[in-house]
């Protein structure tokens, strides 16, 4: 049987307004239920920290899995630097326990450095490993890959061999045009049979009259393999050349300003975490049991 994850999204806000938004719908779910949101339940360091507490205790009380990211350090995480915040995934498991499998490989400038005084504080290190992660729900195994927003941008670094899966994840904040891109990347991921199943989404804005949303929410799950369609190398390159920008680092300050990218159908990339920089990936293996 397939892997049945709950795809849900968040307005982009105040760290508070988004736990808000993330604990009424936590309520709303059934027990067992295994919930994915988008990266950055919080943000900042110290909202990181209470929200970390509150999945915490809520995945346990409800008696279900959410899966996120947090601007926090993990000795979980392999091959992270202890002292150094990442983009760091999360799975609050039912059974009380959390594992932190991924970081975010491609943070943009703005998330590593702190650009513009008037946007909130992140600065997160770069992680420079894709590692596959083994799930098991009722008894039932399945493989997985983690790709944290704009880390789509690293799937053509691998072979098909290095890659092929059940699940490809993708929580996401993409700036608003570059979701639809983002998911075609995932939709030729699963019906080419990179990947058996794919889930997908991203945060909304609930911008003012007349001003354009920062980000467009987006909820799929991918199951379908076109027939007669198979994984090509040459092709991924092609898609994410397409799907993807690359920048100067201290070109685009903060998330507002990526709108002149995103809003051409690409997702962003900083200069300084993209291949013709030298970018380096390690494949590795997140080596607990994720029990969901």
């Amino acid at each position: 049987m397939p892997l049945d994850i709950k795809v849900k999204t968040f307005g982009m806000a105040r760290e508070q307004e988004q736990l808000d938004e993330i604990s009424d719908k936590i309520k709303s779910s059934h027990k067992g239920d295994i919930l994915i949101f988008p990266e950055y339940a919080a943000y900042t360091l110290e909202g990181s920290q209470k929200a970390f507490a509150e999945l915490s205790k809520m995945s346990s009380d409800n008696g279900l899995s959410i899966i996120t990211t947090l601007n926090l350090p993990s000795p979980d995480l392999p091959g992270a630097d202890p002292n150094l915040n990442y983009n760091t995934l999360f799975i609050f498991s039912r059974n009380g326990e959390v594992y932190s499998p991924q970081a975010k490989i491609t943070p943009q400038s703005f998330e590593m450095r702190h650009l513009d005084e008037s946007f909130p504080k992140m600065n997160v290190a770069s992680y420079s490993y894709l590692n596959k992660v083994t799930l098991r729900v009722n008894g039932e195994s399945f493989t997985a890959f983690f790709f944290i927003c704009s880390d789509l941008y690293v799937l053509p670094m691998f072979d098909f061999r290095e890659l092929a899966s059940d699940i490809i994840c993708c929580p996401a904040n993409f700036g608003n045009g570059a979701e639809s891109a983002a998911g075609r990347v995932i939709k030729y991921s699963v019906q080419s049979g990179l990947f058996n199943q794919g889930f997908y989404c991203n945060t909304y804005q609930n911008a003012k009259r007349d001003l354009i949303p920062l980000t467009v929410g987006f909820e799929r799950a991918y199951e379908t393999r076109t027939a007669g369609t198979s994984y090509d190398k040459e092709e991924m390159k092609q898609r994410v050349r397409k799907a993807s920008a690359v920048y100067p680092d201290d070109e685009y300050c903060n998330f507002k300003s990526m709108l002149k990218l995103t809003r051409q159908g690409t997702f962003t990339v900083p200069k300084s975490r993209s291949l013709e920089n030298g970018l380096e990936v390690h494949l590795g293996r997140y080596e607990t049991l994720v029990e969901l």
